[in-house]
């Protein structure tokens, strides 16, 4: 059952130097990464970039090798005060099917500590939440997979855990369905740590607080979605007519522009702040030239999307 006790300087989880091979592979490399009490995490990344190695030490599924991971102020991943306070979600959870989804969650509750009608009550509540309750007498066997993937959600968070880890939640969701999740994890971030892995970028941003990505097997950029999309000093810029090719050469030509990409009516555009009149005179001089060219800017943001953040990142932006 869920422990409120206190987590020392308001961190769920303190990861330090943390390193894992698989034989002669090299899954994590000196990782180093603390995770607040509260809110959504995104884990991003390739696949075989270490994801679910990190997610699988971090749960205590796997012995650690190198390295350190305090959990909710225990040392060890594998504290037995932690049972009942980490909840999981495999990206294919596996399920009994042929015994009831009723009988095998209200099993699990049990060894959290739950008992009687209040395991039973959860059970039903749980399972409410997910869209899933009129499957609650029924075997996983009829369960579609996005039927699935919710009743794996529902797992992970029967206990009322203080971290939860979601692996590819909503992949395979219709967008109803999907819809309800994120609701659900936002709930749950008001009181616990969600910890979620996805491809899903467009997904992610508007949903997570924070980011990590990893690729390699190494943390190459964490931090807020607007500190890892800004860093680069990217610009996308909205223009009423449609972005033609004439106009990104000469915006390429500009004395502050690294790079240039559009789409449609955006620019995006990296700048280099770093000459004599700093970041406001190369978007003066950016500014000045779409104005003269008939263009004016009718949106700016600063900061690319979080998609074209991790392409940039994990090197496989081909398009500038």
């Amino acid at each position: 059952m869920s422990n409120s006790s206190e987590v020392t300087n308001g961190e769920a989880i303190h990861i330090r130097g943390l390193s894992h091979h698989f034989g002669e592979k090299q899954a994590l490399k000196d990782i180093d990464w603390v995770l607040p009490q509260k809110g959504i995490v995104g884990l991003v990344g390739p696949n075989g970039a270490g994801k679910t190695t990190l997610f699988s030490l971090i749960a205590g599924f796997l012995t650690l090798q190198k390295g350190t991971i305090s959990v909710l102020g225990e040392s060890s991943p594998v504290a037995s005060a932690l049972m009942g306070r980490v909840g999981v979600m495999p990206q294919d959870a596996i399920f009994a099917r042929d015994i009831s989804i009723f009988d095998q969650l209200l099993f699990l509750l049990k060894l959290d500590g739950y008992q009687g009608e209040v395991a039973e009550q959860r059970v039903r509540e749980v399972m409410q939440r997910v869209g899933l309750e009129t499957e609650l007498f029924r075997g996983a066997a009829v369960l579609s997979h996005g039927m699935g993937k919710r009743l794996g959600v529902a797992q992970a968070i029967l206990a009322e855990p203080e971290i939860v880890l979601l692996d590819e939640p909503t992949a395979g969701l219709d967008p109803a369905n999907a819809r309800q999740i994120r609701h659900l994890m936002r709930e749950l971030a008001e009181r616990s740590l969600v910890i979620v892995s996805s491809h899903n970028l467009l997904e992610l941003q508007d949903l997570i607080d924070s980011v990590g990505v990893i690729v390699g097997g190494e943390l190459i950029s964490s931090g807020t979605v607007e500190e890892v999309t800004r860093r680069a000093r990217r610009f996308e810029i909205h223009l009423d007519a449609k972005v033609e090719v004439e106009l990104v050469v000469e915006v390429k030509q500009l004395s502050h522009v690294n790079e240039v990409e559009f789409s449609d009516h955006q620019l995006t555009v990296s700048l280099n702040a770093d000459q004599e009149d700093g970041l406001n005179g190369a978007l003066s001089q950016l500014y000045r030239f779409l104005i003269e060219k008939g263009q004016p800017p009718h949106e700016v943001r600063e900061g690319a999307s979080l998609e074209q953040a991790y392409l940039k990142l994990t090197g496989e932006d081909q398009s500038s």
